[in-house]
């Protein structure tokens, strides 16, 4: 099968997530990891090591401050800061819906999540934006006529799988 640009095979920006975290001010690498998988758990799965990894990623880019803070008996730990790009980066990435039917389950939906833990305002206007983009998935799609009759069965599905999105979508936007 042709790979489309709608096919969904991305890597989810855990960084985002690490940035948005920090919106709410500055704090450790572990306190950070704990929230992490408190608010987050259920939609996206991602290791410590990984989580640190993107907090050190983030600090090189410029998008996080990091400062030493000293533990008695313990060696220093790292609070991580949000800087004025970092808050940027993350506010451009939470406005902006994804591409895939593979990301709605987990960023589109972590995306939500920190509307709501950020009592951010903007979510409808994500989830019109999210739905504009499956209407236009539906249109291209119900306009292929495949030649192997295996395909249509494959279109049928995806048709379907979209469609259940955007009624999701639409749901979900009469909910929040």
């Amino acid at each position: 099968m042709v790979e489309t640009k709608h096919s969904g095979f991305t890597r989810y920006p855990l960084e985002q997530v690490a940035l948005g975290l920090l919106a709410a001010g500055p704090k450790h690498g572990y306190s950070l990891y704990q929230d992490f998988e408190q608010y987050f758990g259920s939609i996206w799965k991602a290791g410590q090591t990984k989580f640190y990894v993107a907090l050190s990623s983030l600090q090189e880019a410029g998008c996080l401050d990091a400062t030493l803070e000293p533990q008695e008996n313990r060696p220093a730990r790292k609070v991580y800061r949000l800087t004025e790009e970092g808050r940027e980066a993350f506010l451009a990435w939470l406005h902006e819906p994804v591409s895939s039917m593979r990301a709605v389950r987990v960023e589109f939906i972590a995306k939500l999540r920190f509307f709501d833990l950020l009592d951010l305002p903007g979510a409808g206007e994500l989830i019109d934006a999210q739905i504009a983009i499956y209407e236009d998935m539906l249109a291209e799609w119900s306009a292929e006529q495949p030649e192997d009759p295996f395909y249509e069965i494959v279109n049928d599905y995806r048709n379907r799988q979209a469609q259940a999105i955007v009624d999701w979508l639409k749901a979900t936007k009469r909910t929040i």
